[in-house]
């Protein structure tokens, strides 16, 4: 697709490929700025429910608007394909990140402070991602994360209970979307949609982030499963220097039953707070240094 006009775009690159879509770098003609256009891959373009379900992620993203979160532009079809033009993301994702550096406690908290930002501004907006994992997070050369990929995020509603862990929602058929690995217990039981859901998400990001590995991997995806259902993570400071209190945090994210976590991201930033220090403009730094100043 290389050069091909697409609306007023004109695609320069491709950018990755993804379980739902192929994203290529193009440049706005009406606009100077570069663009990201996201296409359902070729597998997909015919497939109404993976159509149905890229439209609800533009949708989605639609209702809101944050630092940490990917800007959606506009949604239009090229050719019967649909296509999601949004904001261009220098930077690399949470994962490759991890692997070039590893974050002191300060550091690891900065970057986690912005994804709980994020979910606070979905969850506000009546949005549970239910898909928080490295991959869907980008780190940028001064440190600033932008959580991406809404393709699986529902909405939900507040009870009026006067605390907020009264939550009701929706519920799909048949196997749960996602990667086990990050996903909530009642997430694989397909239970009602939760924010506390992507707070568990967010809880095995940051065990990962601190350690170097995934709290609950197994040798096959059912093993992970089962793992996530039935057994308790690794303490966090057995595979780290960080402080005990992290892994206090991390455990509380971890919590089999969503009644015993943070009930909402506001009261988990209040948490983090204390063990950020200054570590934006470190991060900022480190990477830096990394891939762009050696």
């Amino acid at each position: 697709m290389l050069g091909t006009a697409v609306s007023h775009y004109r695609i320069i690159g491709k950018l990755g490929t993804g379980g739902m879509g192929v994203v290529y770098e193009a440049e706005d003609e009406r606009l100077p700025r570069c663009v990201a256009l996201k296409f359902l891959s070729d597998d997909l373009a015919a497939d109404p429910d993976a159509a149905r379900r890229f439209a609800r992620e533009a949708h989605t993203i639609a209702l809101l608007s944050h630092p940490n979160i990917c800007t959606i532009y506009e949604i239009d079809t090229h050719d019967g394909r649909q296509f999601i033009a949004m904001e261009r993301l220098d930077g690399v994702n949470l994962k490759t990140y991890m692997s070039r550096h590893a974050s002191s406690t300060a550091e690891l908290t900065h970057l986690a402070l912005q994804i709980t930002d994020a979910l606070s501004a979905a969850h506000s907006k009546g949005v549970v991602h239910r898909d928080i994992k490295p991959g869907n997070i980008i780190v940028s050369d001064t440190g600033q994360v932008k959580v991406l990929d809404f393709g699986l995020a529902r909405r939900f509603r507040l009870s009026d209970e006067p605390d907020d862990a009264g939550l009701v929602g929706s519920t799909l058929p048949g196997r749960p979307l996602g990667t086990a690995n990050y996903m909530a217990p009642e997430r694989i039981l397909q239970m009602p949609v939760d924010p506390r859901s992507d707070l568990f998400s967010l809880g095995v990001v940051m065990f990962e982030m601190a350690t170097g590995r995934l709290p609950f991997a197994g040798a096959s995806p059912g093993d992970t499963v089962n793992n996530v259902l039935e057994h308790e993570a690794p303490r966090l400071t057995s595979l780290s220097s960080h402080p005990r209190r992290l892994e206090q945090i991390v455990d509380r994210l971890l919590a089999k039953d969503a009644a015993a976590r943070f009930q909402s991201a506001d009261r988990l930033r209040s948490a983090l707070e204390p063990l950020a220090g200054g570590a934006g403009s470190r991060v900022g730094r480190a990477w830096k240094k990394l891939v762009g100043g050696r």
